[in-house]
């Protein structure tokens, strides 16, 4: 979804397919997300600044000593395969719309 911000600007029909993908994208990774997050609160820590006082947000890092936990548990979900259907348009139609780059990055939203 971050990669789809670039183009999101767009006026015009490349900004429309980015806008529709990144919906499509937010709705079927809401429970992926929120399964994540409710584990990095189960084994997560408080997040401090650095006088050492309490932030109001909860994350884990890979040297925590219940990482492994949240990793064991992340996996069940994480491995998880789901199709999704993306919007998508044809590459002439990207001709003078998108560089060369971005149909190299945006490819998955191109076809013949």
């Amino acid at each position: 979804m971050e990669l789809l911000k670039v183009i999101l600007p767009h006026r015009d029909k490349v900004g429309y397919i980015a806008a529709r993908n990144t919906r499509i994208l937010t709705e079927t990774l809401t429970e992926y997300f929120k399964f994540k997050q409710d584990l990095i609160e189960k084994y997560g820590e408080i997040d401090k600044d650095e006088e050492g006082n309490e932030l109001p947000t909860i994350s884990i890092k890979p040297s925590s000593a219940n990482f492994q936990m949240f990793c064991t548990e992340f996996e069940k979900i994480r491995a998880i395969e789901h199709e999704v259907e993306m919007m998508t348009m044809s590459y002439g139609e990207s001709i003078g719309v998108l560089n060369g780059t971005e149909i190299l990055q945006f490819g998955f939203m191109l076809e013949d």
